[in-house]
């Protein structure tokens, strides 16, 4: 629908009003000014009829009809007023005659279409009953409408003069009203626009300066408002940017309407790209997209797992909640929790418990077992005697072995986390060759040729004996799994990328398959299960060399390939070299 101002709406509506008002006052006044002139004419046509009567003796025109009729004739010539005598008997206008009979002095209007004029007769009865007699005056209105035409037109610039007028003042008087309206409006956008220091205009006018007064009302309700959503957006923004679990929240037409930094990257989508577009745009994962659907659909929470694939598989916790605001719309909230590492923490843990119990349990098992053949008689037996406590000796070696290892693990991680283990600058050189000298004899039983590179000046800040245990568990290891004639490498050197010191065990031993890579490091995880243990190992060498490094607030690394070799990292960084 089309709108119009209210300016144009005050003016057009006043110029009606005085228009219809001074069209009307024309009319009235045409009306009377005709009447007037109409009756001004018939007064004079009566004037002359009875003037024309006066002039008779007696003033009974009838008693000369012919002296009348010259009469009559003369004032025709002069003053273009015919009259006639009515007869005793008239045959026509009994109504007018019968009127003026009666004393009533009458007149009327004929019109000659023909001749487009007005004639105005006026019947004046003369004399007394019964000898009463009526005289018909006749004039032409051709110079009664003339001059009323003109005052018609005088009175028609008149009223136009007045419209004028009236049309200027209510111009002036609508732009007065209207102007701070205007300014209210304005006022009204500017702070619909957010500007929320736009002036309000001051008005006289008390329904005006009431709005003004409600509109600075409703300025200070949107500042304060408007401070306490950006309040909240910035705590809403605080509390899911730093969530560790993803939040992505849909309307119930699947499009996305909020998506924090850790759904956006466990999703692989930019966060600022994806706020207002369909779901099925965004993520590609059916499931998760079903998994919406539901909990869009479902009133009670619902929750389930899926596998994120990639470079790395991620196992992704889902609960999804309905949402519906006051006006029915739905949508759901979902959170997206990450659980892949808590999986493998609790893989390790299982495993752990398992492994700590199996290797426990071998040697307690066989300790028991040669005890109890002991006991049924073979310790009458001096060799079988002797060969069972020797037996007994080792597996109690290795138990205690295990034992020493898990007490070793634990002062490592204590000192790992209070931060508190002593160090010392001492020459990295003598660290290695005191470590070479206790796994010589090892090498020397298996042929294997154990050779060090390393600066002598190259010096660390490192707790030497724990330091000296990790290069032995390294070492040991690696002279256990590499055949005879082959060489164990330890090379230490400034780190060429990062200030610190590189440290590198590398032998040619049988290698490691990738999959075993990633958890080489877990407490007794082994490769080779029976060989390992075939070999002495407890299970817990490699654990503690990790500890030991990142203790040292440094980091160690493995690369391997079957039937080619081993090598084993350590970055000791700036901070302890």
């Amino acid at each position: 629908m089309p709108r119009s101002s209210l300016f144009w709406r005050l003016f057009a509506g006043w110029c009606a009003l005085v228009g219809a008002v001074l069209a009307a006052g024309f009319w009235v006044a045409s009306v009377q000014l005709a009447g007037l002139a109409d009756e001004a004419l018939a007064a004079r046509l009566a004037d002359a009829a009875r003037g024309l009567v006066a002039t008779f003796p007696g003033r009974d025109p009838a008693a000369d009809p012919a002296g009348f009729a010259a009469a009559a004739e003369a004032l025709r010539t002069t003053t273009r007023i015919g009259c006639t005598l009515e007869p005793d008997s008239s045959a026509g206008d009994e109504e007018l005659f019968a009127a003026a009979r009666r004393g009533d002095t009458v007149s009327r209007i004929r019109y000659d279409g023909a001749a487009g004029r007005r004639t105005l007769e006026v019947a004046v009865p003369v004399g007394n009953p019964p000898t009463r007699r009526v005289v018909l005056a006749v004039g032409d209105a051709v110079e009664s409408d003339r001059a009323l035409a003109v005052w018609q037109r005088r009175l028609l610039g008149g009223c136009v003069l007045v419209a004028g007028g009236a049309a200027a003042l209510g111009y002036a008087v609508a732009r007065r009203i209207t102007r701070p309206v205007g300014e209210l409006a304005a006022a009204a956008r500017r702070l619909a626009a957010g500007d929320i220091a736009a002036d309000l205009p001051a008005t006289d006018v008390a329904e005006l300066a009431g709005l003004g007064e409600a509109l600075g009302r409703l300025r200070e309700q949107l500042v304060e408002r408007g401070l306490t959503i950006g309040r909240q957006g910035t705590q809403q923004e605080a509390v899911l940017g730093s969530m560790v679990e993803g939040v992505l929240a849909i309307d119930d037409r699947r499009r996305i309407i909020g998506i924090n930094r850790a759904a956006a990257d466990l999703l692989g989508v930019e966060s600022d790209r994806a706020a207002g577009r369909p779901l099925q745009d965004v993520i590609r994962n059916p499931e998760l997209r079903r998994f919406a659907l539901t909990a869009i659909d479902c009133r009670e929470p619902v929750e389930d797992e899926l596998v994120l694939h990639g470079v790395r598989d991620r196992t992704i916790r889902l609960r999804g909640t309905a949402l519906r605001d006051a006006s029915g719309a739905g949508g759901a909230v979902i959170v997206l929790d990450d659980v892949t590492e808590m999986q493998r923490l609790e893989t390790i843990r299982r495993d752990f418990v398992a492994n700590v119990s199996h290797e426990l349990k071998t040697p307690v098992s066989s300790i028991k077992g040669f005890v109890e053949t002991l006991l049924d008689g073979a310790v009458d037996d001096p060799d079988d005697a002797r060969r069972f406590l020797g037996i007994i000796g080792r597996q109690s070696d290795r138990l205690a072995a295990i034992i020493e290892d898990l007490l070793a693990l634990s002062r490592i991680e204590q000192s790992e986390t209070s931060g508190t283990l002593p160090v010392e600058h001492l020459p990295l050189a003598g660290i290695l060759d005191t470590a070479a000298d206790d796994c010589r004899p090892r090498a020397a039983e298996r042929g294997i040729d154990l050779r060090i590179d390393c600066p002598r000046d190259l010096l660390a800040t490192v707790n030497g004996p724990l330091l000296e245990q990790a290069v032995i568990n390294l070492v040991d290891n690696a002279i256990k799994y590499s055949e005879p004639g082959k060489i164990v490498q330890i090379v230490a050197a400034p780190s060429p990328t990062a200030a610190g010191v590189l440290l590198r065990v590398r032998d040619e031993g049988c290698g490691i398959a990738a999959e075993h890579l990633p958890r080489l490091f877990e407490r007794f995880y082994r490769v080779d299960k029976a060989r390992s243990r075939n070999l002495g190992g407890t299970g817990l060498g490699l654990s503690i060399v990790k500890h030991i490094v990142q203790a040292h607030s440094g980091t160690i690394a493995v690369e391997s390939a079957p039937g080619v070799g081993t090598t084993f990292t350590i970055h000791l960084p700036s901070a302890a070299a």
